[in-house]
């Protein structure tokens, strides 16, 4: 892939909690090669051990969070050392002021926050976030944000901005979608 994109884009693997912490130290290390941005959720999210352990023996930096559920949680995570990018997903942390509160906490700590998911809210945060990476855009996300909102800002040109005049997260659900997929 390195070859395939060149050195000047940035490679993010995501390993979905598939290795255990021996394993993720010896990949991490046939990685570190390729100069890869990041190792996202090399082992189980709650094996803040492992992930400490990892981002210790590797310059790669640890992606981690995405699979946490509070801001005590992120307390833990990122106080004990087991993420240098952190991942919050507003729609599990328990929404838009608990997640500005792991992205200020990430802050405090001096480590930058990559949102998970959620792309179209996760861009109106990330405007309110000095220490943000990047926000994960997700085309099966995408997919769900054409079914359920009229309309939504998208990339363009290697950019992306909401709506300057649009209220709030400047997303209106589409009237047909909610009445077709109401329970």
């Amino acid at each position: 892939m390195r070859k395939a994109v060149g050195d000047n884009v940035e490679i993010y693997l995501d390993a979905n909690g598939g290795y255990y912490a021996k394993q993720a130290i010896a990949m991490a290390k046939r990685f570190e090669e390729y100069n890869v941005g990041w190792l996202e959720e090399p082992v189980m999210a709650d094996d803040i051990d492992g992930l400490a352990a990892i981002s210790r023996a590797t310059p790669i930096p640890i992606a981690s969070g995405e699979l946490e559920f509070s801001t005590y949680g992120f307390k833990e995570l990122i106080s004990r050392g087991g993420a240098d990018i952190v991942q919050p997903d507003v729609g599990r942390v328990g929404g838009v002021t608990e997640w500005l509160k792991v992205a200020h906490m990430a802050h405090a700590f001096n480590l930058p926050v990559a949102p998970h998911a959620y792309q179209v809210i996760h861009l109106h945060l990330a405007c309110a976030t000095p220490n943000l990476k990047v926000v994960e855009h997700l085309s099966q996300t995408e997919e769900g944000d054409r079914i359920w909102y009229s309309e939504f800002p998208e990339p363009r040109d290697g950019m992306w901005s909401p709506y300057p005049d649009h209220p709030g997260l400047g997303l209106e659900l589409d009237p047909t979608a909610v009445r077709l997929y109401s329970v």
